[in-house]
């Protein structure tokens, strides 16, 4: 979660405010010239009296807060993109640097068209669209992170590993010790299966999002570009914006450190009875792939 901007500090920083400060320094200045050193202190008390005043009220402004949150907003973003350009960039992902720069230069000419009077397009709905160019550079980041993963235990190499665990679970033989041992292994070979199939369910979802997201931006550009004026702007936008939303779904399902994890947890207290179905399930999926 982001954490609020401090208003004060973002007062203090405001063009406005540097130019006022500015030009009450200017004023002291030239006061001093016919005046002295008296009239250079009666400016700056002046001064520093109105920067007091305008500090303890102007930063608890609705207004303002909300400039200085769109403000903190875009900082956030630009420091973002910054750094998953640089990771794209390491990774050497030519594709997907190329169709961002696509789809940053049409979020760029929206913002002339949102700038025009006439325009039924507005500012905030084009700042959507540049965050989900964002949430599109973030995807494809977890794309490439997914990719160095592949080397990961096939599934048919996990199943017939719980399908040799099962076996010497039927030996009589076994100490407490051991099978205790082995039922902890086959839990985790088995999660391991699970996990990766729930990965490679997401995986698809995410390559297919990164497919698609360029294109639909493009359908959104095409829809403002060919009736920028048109009195139903608003509505067609929102359901177009809706259909892109999906970026942000699919990134949440990657937000988990689970999601990448393909080592899984100790399960010692795993019961035998779901251990065994487990096993079985295993063994005859294995069955049925010879």
């Amino acid at each position: 979660m982001d954490k609020q901007p401090s208003y004060l500090g973002a007062f203090i920083r405001h063009p406005y405010n540097r130019v006022a400060l500015l030009a009450t320094g200017c004023a002291a200045i030239f006061a001093s010239i016919p005046f002295g050193w008296p009239g250079l202190a009666l400016v700056a008390v002046l001064g520093l009296g109105t920067e007091v005043l305008a500090a303890l009220g102007i930063p608890e402004l609705p207004a303002f807060k909300a400039w200085a949150d769109r403000e903190h907003h875009h900082q956030l973003r630009a420091g973002r993109r910054l750094r998953l350009l640089a990771e794209l960039s390491q990774y050497g992902d030519a594709r997907a640097l190329a169709s961002y720069e696509q789809m940053y230069r049409r979020v760029q000419s929206l913002y002339q068209t949102a700038g025009d009077a006439r325009s039924t397009l507005s500012r905030d709905d084009v700042e959507k669209l540049e965050d989900l160019t964002v949430d599109y550079l973030g995807l494809c980041v977890i794309n490439q992170s997914l990719r160095q993963r592949r080397d990961a235990p096939s599934e048919e190499s996990v199943i017939k590993r719980i399908a040799s665990l099962q076996g010497q679970l039927l030996n009589k033989a076994l100490t407490g010790d051991e099978e205790r041992q082995l039922r902890s292994a086959l839990a985790e070979y088995t999660e391991v299966m699970n996990r990766s199939r729930r990965l490679a369910t997401r995986r698809s979802t995410l390559e297919a999002t990164l497919i698609s997201m360029p294109d639909k931006l493009e359908e959104v550009y095409q829809l403002v570009i060919t009736a920028p004026y048109s009195s139903e702007m608003g509505g067609k936008l929102e359901e177009s914006l809706a259909r892109l939303r999906i970026a942000e779904e699919v990134a949440a399902e990657f937000d988990t450190p689970e999601s990448f994890d393909f080592t899984p947890p100790r399960a010692p207290s795993a019961s035998p009875a779901t251990l065994g179905q487990a096993a079985r399930q295993a063994a005859q999926s294995a069955r049925s792939r010879s």
